[in-house]
């Protein structure tokens, strides 16, 4: 008898679970509507991965000029192909993403929305809002341990300031490149984390106050850069940047008609940057200066203070190349070079000088000079 009050009580037991369990299922179980909301959920996040991956595609293609849009604008656009799949005829209501979270719409494309969160945007001022949006969890800092080796290029070592020049309209010898170089090494800086106050085809007065603004904000930098392509000699042992309405008849009016370059290193010297990289690609053959006595060829050399280098596009006393293409053949090789992870500058600059010898069969021989107490990468990998 007791044995069968035991079995007895194991089976009702047993079918009192399967009724808490069948219970559980019927008042958890998503509704029609939930179920529709989740499908429209679903519908705009596979559009907006899809339009992540289309960017990608884009900024693979030409790195230094594409823009993404907002996360904010992809979103609304993806909704509004939803609504097109989904519309809701009975009561007309515009359809809007039901997520607990914006971040939580890009949880199906999570490693592809990390890297496309770094492409420079056409409204950088919104890069934290858009972070904010993503959800924590795409953070380039607050990675999963599944996706740490994986991880994006992030810019470290300090606060980063960089000033680009580029002068090519010139009244006199005009060149082709030297805008395009700058703005497009303007942008390559940027993803590597350096703010860039950028100037082009500028007067020697633009010149002088742009490279006042840009001296008087380093001192709240860790690392300072400048870059120069366009006209420039050297003159009595120093090296001069051409403005473009520059009007030089004699090799008297070159100091004060064009600027010093000198008094950029010596700005950078007096500000203690722990990093001073100064970049020229300024040797640009220029006949009107041939018959001044005292003007060489090419450029002299610069030695900066402890804590920086200095890269010239073509050795001391050697005329560099304005190009063909886009851009420079120093500028187009040195854009690629600075955009590959973990590589101390010291490569970066060294394998762009033996790239640029080959690519012009030996015509133009890139040179630098180091004294750097430290390693810097323009972009790092965590």
């Amino acid at each position: 008898m007791a044995k069968r009050r035991t079995i007895l009580a194991l089976v009702i037991s047993y079918l009192l679970g399967i009724a808490g369990s069948w219970s559980y299922y019927i008042n958890t179980r998503p509704s029609d509507e939930q179920r529709f909301h989740m499908q429209i959920d679903d519908a705009i996040q596979n559009d907006l991965c899809n339009r992540i991956n289309a960017d990608l595609k884009n900024f693979e293609q030409s790195p230094h000029t594409f823009k993404r849009t907002s996360l904010k604008v992809l979103i609304n656009e993806s909704t509004a192909v939803a609504n097109t799949l989904f519309q809701n005829t009975d009561d007309g209501q515009t359809i809007k993403f039901r997520g607990s979270k914006s971040g939580s719409i890009v949880a199906g494309c999570l490693k592809v929305a990390r890297r496309w969160v770094e492409i420079r945007s056409v409204f950088p001022e919104l890069y934290d809002a858009e972070l904010a949006m993503m959800n924590e969890s795409i953070r380039p800092e607050a990675l999963s341990h599944d996706s740490k080796k994986k991880s994006v290029p992030v810019a470290t070592q300090g606060k980063r300031l960089a000033l680009v020049i580029g002068n090519s309209n010139y009244e006199n010898r005009p060149l082709k490149n030297p805008t395009n170089d700058a703005k497009d090494l303007g942008e390559a800086l940027k993803g590597a984390g350096f703010r860039v106050i950028e100037l082009y085809d500028a007067d020697l007065k633009g010149m002088r106050n742009t490279i006042k603004l840009f001296a008087d904000q380093l001192k709240d930098y860790d690392v300072g850069l400048v870059y120069y392509s366009g006209h420039g000699i050297e003159f009595a042992g120093r090296n001069y940047f051409i403005p473009v309405n520059a009007d030089i008849k004699t090799e008297e009016e070159i100091p004060r008609q064009a600027f010093d370059a000198t008094e950029i290193i010596e700005k950078m010297n007096k500000n203690n940057v722990k990093t001073s990289i100064f970049i020229l690609d300024a040797c640009r053959n220029a006949p009107v200066f041939s018959s001044f006595k005292s003007v060489k060829t090419g450029l002299a050399i610069m030695q900066g203070s402890s804590g920086s280098i200095v890269a010239f596009s073509a050795a001391p006393g050697q005329v560099a190349l304005d190009g063909n293409g886009r851009n420079s053949p120093y500028t187009s090789v040195l854009l690629k070079q600075i955009q590959i992870p973990n590589k101390k500058i010291e490569d970066v600059v060294k394998d762009t000088a033996r790239l640029v010898s080959e690519n012009t069969q030996g015509r133009q021989i890139p040179w630098y000079n180091s004294s750097l107490v430290g390693d810097f990468y323009f972009i790092e990998k965590q």
